[in-house]
């Protein structure tokens, strides 16, 4: 292995002393690669009990037993075990008493972990005895495990640093109160500003707009822009901290955001009622579809209609149905007259202001719009509620963004262990069929889960061919079965083209149970290509990430910097931690220290004209400050300071585009009515992009 350390792949007829050697090295090529290990069968000589032979294993190798209790299962264990072949032989040779690679397979038949991945393979995941002891100290301090894990994790770089989860934490610490064993930098977010762009320009087709309110000391709200990723999980696209909310605010907002993001306009987006959004969003983006939450118009009909309910006629009821179940236009208008010639007042006034934007909340006007399934805000509102809860008033705008940092290492954390889980688990099939198959290595398992009941639903329901390719398909209710409407489908066999009357494939991005119908009368056992959605797949972020200048964007660029940090903490640790037990074992390994210290320092300097290396600044595209003027750095007079006020107070503000970067005078951009991320998200989107 120390031959081959920059590919780090073993080599047939390498040599090891001993098979916990050759281990290590099995289990960091795994850990590199992204794969699980085990630890396979040997074969050992009865005459003095060697082990001859020795097999080191994928995770995924094999195949799950069959248990008797498997039909007593209602939820199913997800498969992991695919079978994989990788593997290394290992043969002791007796003439060197050594062990040698004598077979080695690295072709696996599964997906493999990204990069960021890998600390949660479990081979990878131990816990250090210095951890260990931090634990201890942790926990004897009167510190939650949850806050000791963070604050761990923060030590180190990040959670993916320390190279165990929050579980392995609490196992740790389970294990040293059993026994009674004794143990003798913040993160900057830059990171999470690329880590936005990359998530809009895969997943910023429809995004939620959504404000919450009390959220530091001056009480400003924070506006959140999220969506869903491929995962259908949340993602945040940005966000901003907002004064007030008037008309100028949200154009303010909207505008730092699509510069942001390179001008990219969403398809729909969802907000709530404020009356000032509307007029906003409709200039400056006058294509985007603006759809109205439906849970606060929901709300707001209890508030106002409740009162009028009575027993034989549930008003609430009735809008309910206006706002779900119409789906042509002169139905829903006959049932909305219908309901104000019942309702008066209060209630009336409600339904006259609520039916002016009736092209943003009635089912019959959003039908076509692409919505990926959403008509409420509610994700949106579940991530407010979580930035909340590390919220308080008593915070100012510093420490608001240091909590906000927080939030978003969770959510990011949620979709990496999301991502690790598609990659280890095989989604269980109800049904042996050759449309499912295809679609569980294409789809992502929420996806996956959606498209298996448009196909069961499909094996339901019952097809009638009208003329030519235009079929008819629908499904008879049963007892209190929901019932479904019949629709016309029509097929065209040359170019491959299926449409619904139901547009589920224009609104969601999945094909519906009446197409699915067709497609297996015709004989299609595969998804058409043009019918998979790529945001939908599971490699909808393996593509390569290029900005509106044809610059790469980098999601993480620190990642491969904080991994070499981690591998040489772990190498170092350890011998500090042992040589620390005896005071001559710690003078020698302290001499030894300062003597490559020395050394590195001169390798240093040799270098320093033409250094290649990436370091922080190289890898962030960040320039050093220049000293400047020595008479800068001199206190200014109060005379000085009268000049440079009366001469800023009569300077006119430039409406160029560097006006729109960060000043560095904070009352500025406070005078602006808004302090927002977007700003600093516009400079730092060209620090994380490389040529």
């Amino acid at each position: 292995m120390e031959e081959h350390e920059d590919d780090f792949v073993p080599r047939l007829g390498t040599e090891y002393r001993t098979l916990d050697e050759a281990w290590s090295v099995w289990n960091y090529y795994g850990g590199r690669s992204g794969f699980g290990v085990r630890r396979g069968c040997e074969n050992k000589s009865k005459k003095d009990g060697v082990i001859t032979s020795k097999f080191f294993v994928c995770n995924c190798e094999g195949k799950r037993g069959v248990d008797k209790r498997d039909h007593l299962t209602k939820n199913p264990r997800a498969e992991t075990r695919t079978g994989c072949q990788a593997r290394l032989l290992l043969k002791f040779d007796r003439g060197i008493q050594k062990y040698k690679i004598a077979e080695f397979v690295s072709d696996h038949n599964h997906p493999l972990q990204p990069p960021e991945a890998c600390y949660l393979i479990p081979s990878q995941r131990k816990v250090p005895e210095v951890a260990c002891f931090d634990i201890q100290v942790a926990a004897s301090s009167g510190i939650s495990p949850k806050n000791a894990h963070e604050l761990h994790s923060r030590q180190h770089g990040g959670i993916r640093g320390i190279g165990y989860t929050m579980v392995d934490h609490n196992n740790c610490l389970r294990n040293i109160r059993k026994q009674s064993m004794q143990y003798g930098a913040a993160i900057a977010m830059t990171k999470y500003f690329a880590k936005m762009i990359a998530s809009y320009i895969r997943f910023g087709d429809v995004v939620i707009f959504d404000t919450t309110f009390g959220t530091n000391n001056e009480k400003w709200a924070v506006g959140t822009f999220v969506g869903f990723n491929h995962l259908r999980e949340i993602v945040i696209f940005g966000a901003a901290l907002m004064c007030d909310q008037n008309k100028e605010s949200f154009e303010w907002v909207f505008t730092k955001f699509l510069e942001a993001h390179g001008g990219k306009k969403c398809i729909t987006m969802f907000t709530d009622q404020d009356a000032a959004i509307a007029p906003a969003l409709e200039k400056i983006m006058p294509d985007t579809k603006h759809g109205l939450c439906t849970w606060h118009i929901n709300k707001n009909c209890v508030k106002h209609l409740s009162k009028l309910n009575d027993e034989n006629d549930h008003i609430t009821k009735k809008f309910n149905a206006c706002l779900y179940r119409y789906e042509e236009e002169k139905e829903f208008e006959d049932a909305i007259n219908f309901l104000m010639e019942q309702v008066n007042g209060e209630g009336k006034e409600w339904l006259d202001f609520i039916y002016k934007s009736k092209e943003k909340w009635a089912y019959c006007f959003m039908k076509d719009a692409y919505t990926l399934g959403i008509r409420s805000t509610q994700s949106s509102e579940s991530f407010n509620s979580i930035l909340k809860s590390y919220l308080n008033c008593k915070l100012d705008v510093c420490r608001f963004m240091e909590q906000f940092d927080r939030v978003l290492e969770q959510n990011r954390e949620k979709e990496i262990k999301s991502e690790y889980a598609m990659r280890s688990k095989q989604p269980i099939l109800k049904f042996k069929m050759p449309i499912l198959c295809g679609a569980s290595k294409l789809y992502t398992p929420k996806v996956f889960e959606l498209f298996q009941a448009e196909v069961e639903l499909s094996m339901l329901a019952h097809i009638e061919c009208l003329e030519g390719s235009t079929y008819t398909v629908g499904k008879f209710a049963v007892d209190n079965e929901t019932s479904y409407k019949s629709r016309q489908v029509i097929w065209n066999r040359d170019d491959q083209m299926i449409s619904c009357s139901c547009k589920k494939f224009e609104r969601v991005g999945i094909l519906c149970w009446h197409a699915l119908k067709v497609l297996d009368r015709e004989d299609i056992k595969v998804i058409p290509p043009r019918y998979i959605l790529n945001r939908w797949t599971k490699t909808a972020k393996d593509d390569t990430i290029v900005d509106v200048e044809g610059r790469r964007v980098i999601e993480d660029p620190m990642l491969d910097v904080r991994n070499r940090k981690a591998d040489m903490v772990r190498m170092v640790t350890p011998i500090c931690d042992e040589a620390a037990n005896n005071e001559e074992d710690t003078l020698f390994v302290r001499k030894e220290f300062l003597e490559f210290q020395r050394k590195y320092k001169e390798y240093k300097e040799k270098k320093k004209d033409g250094d290649d290396n990436p370091t922080t600044e190289h890898a962030l595209h960040l320039k050093k400050k220049n000293g400047g003027d020595r008479r800068s750095k001199l206190i200014p007079s109060c005379i000085e300071k009268k000049k440079r006020a009366k001469k800023a107070k009569n300077k006119t503000i430039s409406t160029s585009q560097d006006s729109l970067r960060p000043s560095t005078n904070p009352s500025q951009d406070m005078s602006e009515g808004n302090f927002g991320c977007f700003s600093q998200l516009e400079d730092l989107h060209n620090i994380t992009i490389i040529e």
